[in-house]
This record gives structure tokens, C-alpha cells and sequence, in this order.
């Protein structure tokens, strides 16, 4: 496990775990987040989006957490491991709920000093709670042909919830790699 790559929807814990796995594995983490939003939540531009994701993939160690479709065929042709957060949607739908609404509160800073608010939870078009509902079926019916005719090469770790999650956390070694909870 050398090259990681950690996607699921919002609130599935893709930050968390990818960082557990940099620590583990002593790979270095990057949070897609935090290349695509620049201060006062303004995105980059995608060519520069793609070009700082490509220098990321071309190392030969890291994690990367993230769902960026414009930046899935730089990434999952150079991982060696795919690790899919598939949790319910009800799970992920008050995860992104209770983080953004924590966030709000504490004014903690996210994505380059930027500021979560209770409005963005909500407020369309492009609400958190939205955005993952659109999101959610087209990915779970995308992703796994993707994954089974794209992306062969790579051990692919789908976990279905947060259990499944914790057990495998506490099965993965550097050079074991439990697959498909």
C-alpha cells in the first residue's frame, strides 16, 4: 500500500481515514479539498486543478482523500489501492450535517482558511446536504464499474459502514491489505 486514493461522499470520513492510513502506512496526505478551494471559497481554475493533482500523482507514496471526477483518471490509474467509504446514505446525510454545523459554530478554519456556515448545509443550488443527494446514486452505480472494469489493477477496499471501517482499521498492516468488507 503505497499509493492510496480515499473516496466516498461527503461525511463518509474520507479525511479521517486518510489521514489514519498517512500515519500508518507513513505515507503523506493530501485532502483534495484543500487543492480545489482557494480562500473565500473560490475554486481553482481546473487546468490548475489537474496540473497540481497530476505533480501529487506522480510520487511513488501517498494518500489522497477526495472525489474530484476531474482529476479520477489522473489518480486512480497511479493508486495501488482504492478505498471506497460506501456508507448509507442516511449515515453520510448527518455526518456532513453535524461536521458542518460544528464547524459553523467553532469557526474552525477548512480548505485553505476558509469558514464552514450553516447556510451552505442548506441553502441551494449547491447546498452540502443537496450535493451529496444528487450525488449518491449516480456514484453508487458508476463507481463500481469503474472500479471493476478501469481500475482492475488496484486492490480495491469497499467498506459499507462504520464498523466495517473500524474492523479493517484494526486489520490493516503495512503489506496486508484486507479487501472488500
Amino acid at each position: 500500500m503505497q499509493r492510496v486514493v480515499v473516496f466516498g461522499a461527503s461525511g463518509s470520513g474520507k479525511t479521517t481515514l486518510g489521514r489514519w492510513l498517512s500515519v500508518q502506512f507513513a505515507l503523506p496526505f493530501t485532502d483534495l479539498d484543500d487543492v480545489f478551494w482557494r480562500p473565500g471559497w473560490t475554486e481553482i481554475p481546473p487546468t490548475q486543478f489537474r496540473a497540481a493533482v497530476a505533480a501529487l500523482a506522480v510520487g511513488d507514496r501517498w494518500v489522497i482523500a477526495g472525489n474530484y471526477s476531474k482529476a479520477r483518471d489522473l489518480l486512480w490509474p497511479r493508486a495501488d489501492t482504492l478505498v471506497w467509504l460506501d456508507l448509507p446514505l442516511v449515515q453520510v446525510l448527518w455526518r456532513t450535517a453535524v461536521r458542518a454545523t460544528r464547524q459553523a459554530w467553532t469557526g474552525e478554519p477548512i480548505c485553505n482558511g476558509n469558514r464552514q456556515t450553516v447556510s451552505a448545509l442548506v441553502k441551494p443550488p449547491n447546498s452540502l446536504l443537496g450535493y451529496t443527494l444528487r450525488k449518491h446514486r449516480t456514484r453508487k452505480r458508476e463507481w463500481p464499474i469503474a472500479l471493476q472494469t478501469e481500475h482492475a489493477h488496484a486492490t480495491v477496499v469497499r467498506l459499507r459502514s462504520a464498523a466495517a471501517v473500524a474492523a479493517w482499521q484494526k486489520q490493516v498492516q503495512p503489506g496486508n491489505t484486507p479487501v472488500d468488507r
